[in-house]
């Protein structure tokens, strides 16, 4: 099949990027907006809004590693899974509420933007099998405070999943190019595609994970937007090729992918009712 971008560049660079309209920007920086307002409220009444398993809504520092667990990633997150805000505890409440609305708005524009990855990816590949990401994909906001002492924020890792769509307001992430570690540059109003193992997995090996890091440059706080992007959990689907005829169960990849970070097993979740 003929290569259409972004599927092109991830071949090709092992990475892409996707423009934003200007109507998608200023949801992007509403977000933001509601996010540096969560984030700065308590610690008590922030931990109202995350699970036990860490799986949704808020989830403080220390529970996530890139690495090794004796490094922390630098940062506390939250976690919003299928643009459904009633898996976050206490969704109604004032609280979080206005967060949840412009993640909600976000979700949208996350869910679009990868589902012109993945049809330029099916594409390429002839590919008929319906992945269903959004009853299995999540977005990520992490919140980075300033800290005097570690030279990285978060470790040199790959995400375990098909892709990420990731974007900041503020520098500190490096992607691995040529085997070294340099500065990403993804132009103002444009999300960079970051394959994951899952995607490796999934075209036998044509497209290697991206290996990234975020380095400190001593900021007072920094929010990077995540949207995180898995295939249907809930049963095994078709890789895009294989090598040797043989297929991998890409799902269980993708439900389990997290235990190298620390975190639980991904939840199979329905579609939300609402």
């Amino acid at each position: 099949m003929s290569l259409t971008s972004p599927a092109r560049d991830l071949l090709n660079r092992g990475h892409a990027t996707i423009p934003l309209p200007a109507a998608d920007a200023e949801v992007l920086a509403e977000l933001r907006v509601q996010a540096a307002w969560f984030f700065t409220q308590d610690e008590e009444t922030k931990l109202r809004h995350g699970s036990d398993d860490f799986n949704f809504g808020y989830r403080p520092y220390g529970r996530q590693y890139s690495v090794n667990p004796d490094r922390p990633d630098m940062n506390s997150s939250f976690t919003y899974w299928a643009n459904d805000p009633a898996k976050v505890p206490g969704h109604e409440a004032g609280t979080v509420a206005p967060f949840l609305k412009a993640l909600g708005a976000y979700w949208r524009v996350a869910a679009d933007a990868a589902d012109q990855v993945l049809a330029s990816l099916a594409d390429h590949y002839g590919y008929r099998d319906d992945l269903q990401f959004r009853t299995s994909s999540y977005l990520e906001i992490n919140w980075y405070l300033r800290d005097p002492e570690r030279d990285l924020l978060q470790d040199r890792h790959e995400d375990g999943h098909l892709v990420t769509l990731a974007t900041s307001d503020g520098p500190g992430l490096e992607i691995e190019t040529d085997g070294e570690m340099k500065q990403a540059t993804v132009g103002d109003g444009r999300l960079l595609v970051m394959p994951g193992s899952v995607l490796t997995e999934m075209t036998a090996g044509q497209i290697p994970p991206l290996y990234h890091q975020v380095c400190n440059h001593q900021l007072e706080r920094r929010i990077t937007t995540l949207f995180l992007v898995n295939p249907r959990l809930d049963r095994n689907v078709a890789p895009y090729t294989t090598a040797d005829g043989e297929a991998v169960d890409v799902a269980a990849l993708a439900r389990t992918s997290g235990s190298m970070f620390g975190l639980p097993p991904a939840p199979v979740l329905a579609p939300p009712t609402a």
